[in-house]
């Protein structure tokens, strides 16, 4: 008897480590890009900033990408931060090379990624922990907009999340910003 809960003592800690050991990373992503599918991997060695927005956005996504090219900017480190930028509307956003252009404009050291369909998008937006919603507007030309939530995301240079920046005063977004990039 002993034996026999031995055994099953060793095999539950070899399945635990293994579990945590070979765990994939929830905030990694397989996502297109101008260059292709990238993932975090493509990244290391990068502190990255991760935005999600949408390019047709009249107001929240380019306030929110002006103030991270502004802050950044002001950097003396800010060679070390990437800006990955997240579209929530892959179905406008589908032209890389223009969303990836757009993105560019906020701060220059950008890429800019679309999941291939909605239901990539809902996987990754769920690990972020992203609330979207596609509301149809009608007599717009716009047919419909997108309300999401703002704030970005802190991954280091393994990939590995590191913060969640909600509060965006310029004050508190620069200062989290700053010690991100000292770490």
């Amino acid at each position: 008897m002993k034996k026999i809960s031995l055994f099953l003592l060793v095999l539950v800690g070899v399945f635990f480590i293994s579990t945590q050991y070979f765990q994939k990373n929830k905030y990694d992503f397989h996502l297109n890009s101008e260059k292709g599918i990238l993932s975090l991997k493509d990244f290391a060695g990068k502190k990255l900033i991760v935005y999600f927005g949408y390019t047709y956005c009249p107001d929240v996504c380019p306030t929110e990408l002006a103030l991270i090219g502004n802050v950044l900017n002001k950097m003396k480190n800010k060679d070390k931060a990437h800006v990955l930028f997240i579209s929530l509307d892959p179905q406008r956003d589908n032209n890389i090379t223009q969303t990836s252009q757009w993105v560019k404009y906020f701060y220059p050291d950008s890429t800019a990624l679309v999941a291939k369909d909605e239901k990539e998008l809902e996987k990754i937006t769920k690990n972020y922990g992203v609330v979207y919603e596609k509301i149809n507007l009608k007599d717009s030309a716009m047919g419909y907009s997108i309300a999401h939530s703002g704030e970005f995301y802190l991954i280091d240079e393994k990939g590995n999340y590191v913060k969640t920046i909600s509060d965006i005063s310029y004050e508190n977004f620069y200062n989290d910003i700053q010690k991100f990039l000292n770490e």
